[in-house]
């Protein structure tokens, strides 16, 4: 009897859903449902409506091609807006970043300055116009969760801005970029401290920032964390000791989507040139090869390889090696980039002149490229108080392997495995797990609180519930070490 009340239940079950009539999923164990809305609790709610020193102002962190550029001198916008038509020569001339014969990267100035985040892009094709999501959409997200966007006027019901956007020159050293985001965070602090004085009567008050970065807006946030507004040694052979002195003013770092050992798209792009997407315009290699960020984000062994074609060995490519790259006239060594290199560098009347220069700009950044991604390589585990949380994208194919032609160099893709379509999952990780290690467990000089997987494309990150509901969480209700001892939040 037992039994066959047991399976009049599962076939009534069965005959509900095979007949649209499912079980409701409130109050039940049966309910199968999946949910992409986001519902809030009354304790988030609560979170949200909070304002006080006790709640960290955010700074948003864009990535590469994240913000808009223009000339300092004639406001004329460089990078921004985008059309279907080729770049007029004027305007790769003011993109690419200048080379100077025998001066260090961060001693060569350049004419263009950040005028904001790329909160959208806007492409003209013909007489239409398109909009693409950009920034916008994370800044949005958290003015949701109660943060009060500086770039806005401020809500009636709000004392100050707590949510502040970080614009950089996203093609120039990373290091440097460092210096400038601790600039940034002493005024924004300085401006709050006064604030926190008139509102709550708060002398000197220890502010402390959370930080949302984005793919390589990451990078800039861990070499801040670890070594402050710190350069990298003169000696390209040495890499500095990590001091977390960034943490002192950073309690939390979220990154998303950020090639923390590198992506494979860097090479093939300073090889091929950048495409933005699909029948748009070619950015020639000549031009974008000038970026040191570039090369700052070139590949390491968990982000991708380049093998050559015929080479049974299985031996990679050092794609950090100078003669590599001379090798396979790759970039700035392709003879046949000094097509820009003649609009570059105009007081240079040959062609072996020129090359001159783009080869010693060539070995700069590839050197200080290899030192970067040492000193990003250091194993050290942060202060107690602060906290670093990955979102890293593994529903899409990405490229793990090109095989490169040893007469042309021309690149073949070769492999693919997870990742969000720009930048692996095991190169968000920094996860230098290999097969046959003999241990499960994920290895990584990086010491990470917290590492999320999401089912979304490299930009998508800032589009998923999945992405934001964490995200929320480990701002506004997670608390740091600091902050549990502080307000006894173990009671």
């Amino acid at each position: 009897m037992k039994s066959f009340t047991l399976f009049f239940s599962f076939a009534a079950l069965a005959a509900a859903l095979l007949f649209g009539c499912a079980p409701s999923p409130v109050g039940s164990y049966q309910s199968a449902a999946t949910y992409d809305r986001v519902l809030f609790s009354d304790t988030a709610k609560e979170a949200f409506r909070f304002q006080g020193p006790e709640r960290n102002p955010v700074v948003v962190i864009h990535g590469f091609l994240g913000a808009k550029l223009g000339n300092a001198k004639s406001c004329e916008m460089v990078w921004g807006k985008f059309s279907a038509r080729p770049p007029a020569a004027a305007e790769l001339q003011q993109l690419a970043h200048p080379m100077i014969l025998g001066r260090p990267l961060r001693e060569i100035p350049t004419a263009l300055v950040p005028l904001s985040i790329l909160d959208e892009a806007d492409v003209e094709v013909g007489m239409f116009n398109f909009t693409f999501p950009g920034y916008r959409t994370a800044i949005d997200q958290l003015v949701k969760a109660g943060y009060v966007d500086a770039n806005k006027p401020l809500p009636k019901d709000r004392k100050y801005a707590d949510l502040f956007s970080f614009a950089y020159d996203w093609r120039r050293d990373l290091p440097e970029t460092a210096e400038r985001l601790h600039r940034f965070l002493l005024k924004k602090r300085e401006e709050l401290q006064k604030i926190y004085e008139r509102e709550y009567g708060l002398k000197d008050y220890d502010v402390q920032f959370d930080i949302v970065a984005h793919s390589m807006g990451g990078l800039v946030a861990r070499y801040y964390l670890m070594y402050g507004d710190r350069d990298l040694p003169e000696d390209p052979a040495k890499v500095p000791v990590p001091d977390w002195s960034g943490a002192k003013l950073v309690d939390k770092v979220i990154v998303a989507g950020t090639p923390n050992d590198g992506y494979l798209d860097t090479l093939t792009e300073m090889v091929e040139g950048l495409k933005m997407v699909a029948g748009a315009p070619v950015y020639p290699s000549g031009i974008i090869s000038t970026f040191p960020s570039y090369y700052q984000m070139l590949p390491g062994a968990g982000g991708g390889e380049a093998v050559v074609k015929g080479d049974d060995s299985g031996k990679t490519l050092d794609l950090f090696d100078y003669g590599v790259w001379v090798m396979f006239r790759w970039g700035l060594a392709n003879p046949a980039a000094d097509v820009q290199l003649k609009l570059l560098l105009p007081g240079f009347y040959t062609a072996a002149e020129r090359r001159v220069v783009a080869l010693d700009h060539l070995k700069k950044c590839l050197a200080r490229a290899r030192q970067f991604r040492a000193a990003l390589a250091v194993p050290s585990r942060p202060p107690d108080d602060v906290m670093l949380f990955l979102f890293a994208g593994d529903a899409v194919e990405t490229a793990y392997r090109v095989e490169v032609d040893p007469r042309s160099g021309k690149l073949t893709p070769a492999g693919f495995s997870a990742g969000d379509g720009k930048v692996l999952a095991t190169s968000a990780r920094f996860d230098r797990t290999r097969r046959g290690a003999g241990l499960p467990f994920s290895q990584s000089p990086i010491y990470w609180q917290g590492v999320d997987h999401v089912a979304a494309a490299h930009m998508g990150l800032f589009s998923s519930n999945d992405f934001w509901r964490n995200v929320r969480y480990y701002l506004l209700q997670f608390p740091t070490v600091a902050q549990r001892e502080r307000y006894q939040l173990n009671r």
